[in-house]
C-alpha cells in the first residue's frame, strides 16, 4: 500500500509572507520543492480544495510526475461558503467528497500516514488541535507530523499542542531535511 501524505498550510501566502517576514518568493519555490519531493517518493498525496500552500504543493506534485493526488472537498459548504473550493480540483487523480468543511480540514489529518505541516494560520491550527485529540484518543490513521522549521513562524508549532504530541512529532529545519526523513524511513 502507497504511504499517504497529507499537507497543512496556510491559505494565504502573502499573509503568511508578512507574518514570517520572508518574500513570498521563498513560499512558492519551497512548494515546488516539496511538491517535487513528494511526486519522487511516490507518495500519495492528500490535500483540501484550497488555495495557498496545499493547493501549490499538488500542482507542484502533479507537475512532476505524482501518480495519485487526493482531493478533500466539502460537498455542503457549511458552516463556511464552498464556491471558491472548486477550481482547486482540477488537478485531483481522486476527489474525495466530504459532507462539509469540518470533515474536509479533519481527514486531511486523519486519513494519511504522515501529515507535513507547512506554515502556521488559523485553519492549520484547527487541523493541528485534531491531530492533538486524534493521537490522545488513539484515532485516525496518522503516524507523524513533520513541521518544517523554516515555513512556521517561530520556528516551532504551539507548545499547547507541541507538548501533547511530542512522541509523533517530527521536526525538520529546512526541505533538504524532510528529503533525509524520508530517505531514512
Amino acid at each position: 500500500m502507497k504511504l499517504k501524505v497529507g499537507i497543512i498550510g496556510p491559505t494565504n501566502i502573502k499573509k503568511l509572507s508578512k507574518l514570517t517576514k520572508k518574500p513570498t518568493g521563498f513560499f512558492l519555490q519551497k512548494t515546488k520543492e516539496i511538491g517535487n519531493l513528494l511526486a519522487e517518493i511516490g507518495c500519495e498525496l492528500w490535500i483540501n480544495s484550497d488555495k495557498g500552500m496545499a493547493s501549490r504543493i499538488g500542482n507542484a506534485y502533479k507537475k512532476n510526475g505524482g501518480e495519485k493526488l487526493v482531493v478533500l472537498y466539502p460537498v455542503k459548504g457549511e458552516p463556511w461558503p464552498n464556491a471558491h473550493a472548486k477550481p482547486y480540483i482540477k488537478y485531483a487523480d481522486e476527489i474525495r467528497k466530504e459532507p462539509n468543511w469540518f470533515w474536509t480540514n479533519y481527514n486531511v489529518t486523519a486519513l494519511p500516514d504522515i501529515c507535513i505541516c507547512v506554515g502556521l494560520s488559523a485553519g492549520t491550527l484547527s487541523e493541528l488541535a485534531y491531530i492533538k485529540w486524534n493521537y490522545k484518543l488513539k484515532r485516525g490513521n496518522l503516524k507523524k507530523l513533520i513541521a518544517i522549521k523554516e515555513l512556521l513562524r517561530g520556528r516551532k508549532i504551539p507548545p499547547e499542542i507541541e507538548v501533547e504530541i511530542k512522541k509523533i512529532l517530527v521536526y525538520v529545519d529546512n526541505v533538504r531535511e524532510l528529503r533525509q526523513f524520508f530517505k531514512n524511513r
